[in-house]
């Protein structure tokens, strides 16, 4: 849902670590509300509670400091903890600090916590799917999101990774999807620059005695004509599961789970789930709605996976996807995509340095 008002906001100082947070909401009338921490993580989304009732909700943060390229590095110095609600209600939180495993993830702009302006509208909203996935998890386990919009394999290696890659340990997990930034740049082909770095992420992590995952990277919604979606990232899923059936990594096949879950919905539908703001539309970054839907798609292919313990911390009730429907009647209406690609030399299978002008930049936002 949409909340008209700013968010309340709570801050407890406290050095980098994982901590277990129990937020108590009192609704002084019957209210909705949603809880996020440190950079827009999901916690618990719409919950309802009744006029006169009190309710704990408690989670597992991770306080990590960040550095994100082109930028400084960033202490972190606390938990941080927003609501969103537009009823009258009153909040407190306790902070203790928990011996917990963290998922440290890496990704681009698809995966990143993104920022809202408000008043909050789900469908205008930038969203990586990375700052959805914590509401899915009972206590027990910690989700960090690293991934940076604009970033590549190298890129992350080389800057973001040195933040926290000497406070991997034991029992943690590295989840790492990238592909539509290398894409665009020439040493980072597939089957190049791509899977060297993706075995590197995959080595070090190993040595740290942590558990790498890696995902294939969600399609974008560039519709043809016949309703499929222009394939521009399936040699980077290749790539992904090579190097998984290599080194023995639990394979998450994004790609895959958006390129069904997108063609069912369709050219009209689709944007239902991707950034939009009127007639401006954005066909490679996923708004909250579909955010949400891609963070399932990950807890339902861990579970696949098994990958533990991951998968008995997730909330199994609260990650069903129902594939969407559309009216086969309707004409897709952004397969005029296609002319724009076309001025860009982007069908077919294209080259790494005609894929510049291709994703909207959010670098900034």
């Amino acid at each position: 849902m949409n909340y008209e008002k700013e968010p309340l906001h709570i801050s407890t100082s406290v050095p980098n670590g994982t901590y277990e947070v129990t937020v108590t909401v009192t609704a002084h009338e019957d209210i909705i509300f949603t809880i996020l921490s440190q950079s827009r993580r999901f916690m618990a989304q719409d919950i309802n509670l009744g006029k006169g009732e009190s309710t704990d909700i408690t989670f597992n943060v991770s306080v990590c400091d960040y550095h994100k390229n082109n930028e400084d590095y960033t202490n972190v110095n606390g938990v941080e903890i927003d609501i969103m609600c537009d009823g009258d209600f009153t909040a407190l939180s306790a902070v203790s600090p928990v011996n917990i495993p963290t998922v440290y993830i890496a990704g681009d702009s698809t995966v990143t916590d993104q920022s809202a302006e408000y008043p909050y509208n789900a469908t205008s909203t930038y969203c990586g799917w990375g700052q959805m996935f914590p509401q899915f998890f009972n206590t027990g386990i910690a989700v960090e999101n690293h991934a940076q919009s604009g970033s590549t394999t190298e890129d992350f290696k080389n800057v973001n990774f040195t933040a926290f890659k000497d406070k991997i340990k034991k029992g943690d997990f590295l989840i790492i999807e990238f592909g539509h930034n290398d894409q665009k740049i020439d040493t980072l082909d597939a089957f190049g620059g791509y899977t060297e770095n993706l075995k590197y992420f995959v080595n070090f992590v190993r040595e740290k005695g942590a558990n790498p995952i890696i995902c294939s990277p969600i399609n974008r919604i560039i519709f043809q004509e016949d309703g499929t979606l222009l394939n521009l990232l399936g040699d980077y899923r290749t790539a992904v599961k090579n190097v998984c059936d290599e080194m023995n990594v639990p394979f998450i096949d994004l790609w895959s789970r958006t390129t069904e879950f997108f063609e069912a919905a369709g050219a009209v539908k689709a944007w239902d789930y991707f950034w939009g703001n009127g007639t401006d539309r954005d066909y490679t970054h996923t708004n909250d709605i579909g955010g949400n839907i891609v963070a399932r798609f990950v807890a339902n292919e861990m579970i696949k996976n098994n990958v533990q313990p991951i998968a008995d911390l997730i909330k199994k009730d609260m990650i069903n996807v129902e594939m969407p429907k559309h009216d086969s009647s309707v004409k897709p209406q952004n397969s005029k995509e296609i002319e724009h690609l076309k001025t860009i030399g982007l069908v077919n299978v294209p080259k790494a340095s005609e894929l510049a002008d291709l994703d909207k930049d959010i670098t900034n936002i």
